[in-house]
């Protein structure tokens, strides 16, 4: 904390990736690699799920903090250059399709690994199932995915974060 890209509570820590989708696309097919990026999620969730966990962090504050709720904001970059590559230009109808697809994508494989995640290693320290299940977010995940944060809990209280990546992108 401070983070400019998600709100936080006192001392949060701020975890935040980005997939950078141009990777992912065959410029000679038009085609977008669905399996790659979801391995890639699955991959990169559980490497910032070690991140809480190896991190020095400067205040014991901090520490408690991101360890009672394990949060990570993992989100996307190069979404329109990533679209207009495939053939989609920016807002059309096949765009709008194509970034639903990444999103939900984003969303269900990300909390479908931290599913796993708590059953392998265990909920974050502040999971309440009763709750969390009631939330609305939560209900539109695929039903198996609900059943196993029913059953095992969830490894981290946040997943996604669509920040504004501005400096990620350069760095990209």
């Amino acid at each position: 904390n401070p983070c400019g890209e998600q709100p936080l509570p006192p001392y949060g820590a701020c975890l935040l990736g980005s997939f950078n989708l141009v990777k992912y696309v065959d410029v000679d097919t038009k085609t977008f690699d669905y399996e790659q990026y979801q391995s890639d999620i699955r991959t990169v969730v559980r490497a910032m799920d070690n991140v809480i966990d190896k991190t020095t962090y400067p205040l014991p504050e901090q520490e408690v903090e991101a360890k009672a709720k394990r949060r990570m904001g993992l989100g996307v970059t190069g979404l329109a250059n990533a679209g207009e590559m495939l053939g989609c230009p920016y807002a059309s109808p096949k765009f709008m399709d194509f970034t639903e697809s990444v999103l939900i994508n984003l969303r269900n494989i990300s909390y479908d690994t931290s599913a796993d995640l708590a059953k392998e290693k265990g909920a974050f320290p502040l999971f309440d199932r009763g709750k969390y299940l009631e939330g609305k977010f939560i209900q539109t995940l695929p039903s198996e995915t609900q059943d196993k944060i029913a059953e095992h809990g969830i490894r981290n209280s946040h997943l996604t974060s669509i920040a504004p990546t501005g400096t990620i992108s350069l760095t990209a």
